[in-house]
């Protein structure tokens, strides 16, 4: 659990997106919205899902969230989350867009940045190892949003108070439009920002939080803030472990005619759990997941969307207990006894558990595998489905080891071989990750946004094609930082 978003676009306005596109977060402190030069490396072991041209160079946007804040984490399932309460760090200023360049003007003129030159605002190129404050390299900033500018529509009428802890953060765009939306967990609901021009952000507004909106009541003992969103077709799907939460239905469609800093209302409300840690949606068949709820001992809680607007309880999968992150396929991968199953790779604290969900009456666990573990995390599957990407999130922070990024081989379904682990630059703990072609997308708290290229996944060989850190005075094994990416 942790918070980074990054929300991919190819340059020149097409959209790259796959089906089970990722985002996933913990506690945001800003918005950022960047681009990603990677110049790929010569590879002859491991073929790209995506077919490019290797020697040239291949540019992506990507938003950015930022981690701080604190709190005791008395009751947390999840030890990560827990090191990251203990983290008592304020929120970091911006280090760009004109009020910075004015208290930094000879530092940032001998640098090259100047944001009368930038395209936008909070915008600044990767030069020298540095977009403005933040080191960088081959990412450059296109944009930000503070947590102060996410939270407007949530204030109360007669005034309020921005509240430092933010989440997830997601993305969807309208298929008739192109228009493109970033979509950011907050403590006390889900804010929404367009996108489509990356260097002019604009803040429609956000989604009261369900549950006890009374904020005098919140118990700040409780993970309250964690929130995570997913979408299917034209809907966000909003959990968090608020109690009595559920799982709010937000229909997208109404961005598109929203004045900015609209208090949006939800569309609809699923009951049948009550808090929820995350929450996965395969849109291949139509169902969300849930995980780390207070059903189904916290395992997969099964969630028919066949009407986005009216969801059904379908069951659950219980036997391996708790569910931190999953992510569930129908299968295309090298063992042919499972192709065209629905398989769900679920970490699981400890174990990454493999579970056939394809009858929901009756899912059987396919698998389980464990290892030198910290905490099991959060992992993606190449597009191949030959290997399963992850990540622990206490291992670094543990043993005071350089950031591991495991690879574990899931070509024979029942009996997966973990291969090995990746030695990232720095000391940083990594928490989410995601794979687009043979690229990985890492939010690693204090080292910020990182981007490895697979070279040969058999022996967990990467090369590291860039990064932007959002938390620019370390990259230690502590809980502040990137949590996720889109």
């Amino acid at each position: 659990m942790g918070l980074f978003g990054t929300y991919i676009r190819a340059e020149g306005g097409a959209h790259r997106r796959f089906k089970t596109e990722p985002i996933r977060a913990c506690i945001l402190s800003s918005l950022l919205l960047a681009s990603v030069s990677i110049s790929y490396v010569s590879s002859d072991t491991t073929e790209p899902a995506i077919q490019s041209d290797r020697t040239a160079s291949s540019t992506t946007r990507t938003l950015i969230g930022d981690v701080t804040q604190d709190d005791d984490g008395s009751g947390l399932p999840h030890m990560g989350c827990k090191g990251l309460l203990d983290d008592k760090i304020p929120p970091q200023k911006k280090l760009v867009g004109a009020d910075y360049y004015a208290k930094n003007v000879v530092l940032m003129d001998a640098g090259g940045y100047s944001p009368a030159e930038a395209k936008g605002k909070t915008s600044a190129v990767c030069k020298d190892g540095k977009a403005a404050g933040y080191p960088c390299n081959n990412v450059n900033l296109l944009s930000m949003l503070d947590l102060n500018e996410l939270n407007v529509s949530l204030l109360e009428p007669d005034g309020g108070k921005a509240t430092d802890e933010a989440s997830d953060i997601w993305g969807w765009t309208d298929e008739k439009s192109k228009r493109e939306f970033a979509i950011i967990g907050l403590q006390f609901g889900t804010a929404f920002v367009e996108i489509t021009n990356p260097y002019k952000p604009v803040y429609l507004g956000a989604l009261l939080t369900s549950g006890d909106p009374d904020r005098d009541s919140l118990d700040f003992n409780e993970s309250t803030w964690w929130r995570d969103i997913k979408t299917y077709k034209n809907y966000a799907l909003v959990v968090s472990e608020y109690s009595n939460h559920g799982m709010q239905i937000f229909d997208l469609t109404t961005l598109l005619t929203a004045t900015p800093a609209t208090r949006f209302k939800q569309t609809a409300r699923y009951n049948k759990f009550g808090d929820a840690h995350n929450v996965f949606v395969n849109e291949d068949t139509a169902y969300a997941y849930a995980v780390g709820s207070d059903t189904c001992d916290g395992g997969l809680h099964f969630v028919d969307l066949k009407d986005p607007a009216k969801p059904k309880n379908r069951g659950c999968y219980s036997q391996d207990g708790y569910t931190h992150d999953v992510q569930c396929v129908i299968y295309a991968g090298p063992d042919q006894d499972f192709v065209g199953r629905e398989l769900c790779f679920a970490s699981n604290e400890d174990t990454i558990t493999i579970v056939d969900v394809s009858d929901k009456q009756e899912p059987t666990q396919l698998s389980r595998s464990t290892y030198n573990h910290g905490y099991t995390h959060q992992g993606w599957l190449t597009e191949d489905h030959a290997y399963f990407i992850f990540d622990d999130e206490m291992d670094e922070f543990t043993k005071n080891v350089p950031t591991q990024t495991y690879v574990l081989d899931v070509r024979n379904i029942s009996t997966p071989v973990l291969v090995g682990a990746h030695t990232g630059r720095t000391g940083a703990v990594d928490h989410n990750l995601y794979v687009v072609g043979d690229l990985v997308y890492q939010a690693n708290y204090q080292a910020g946004f990182n981007v490895l290229q697979m070279q040969d996944l058999s022996t967990a060989t990467f090369v590291e094609g860039g990064y932007f850190e959002v938390f620019p005075d370390g990259s230690g094994n502590n809980f502040n930082g990137a949590w996720s990416n889109y």
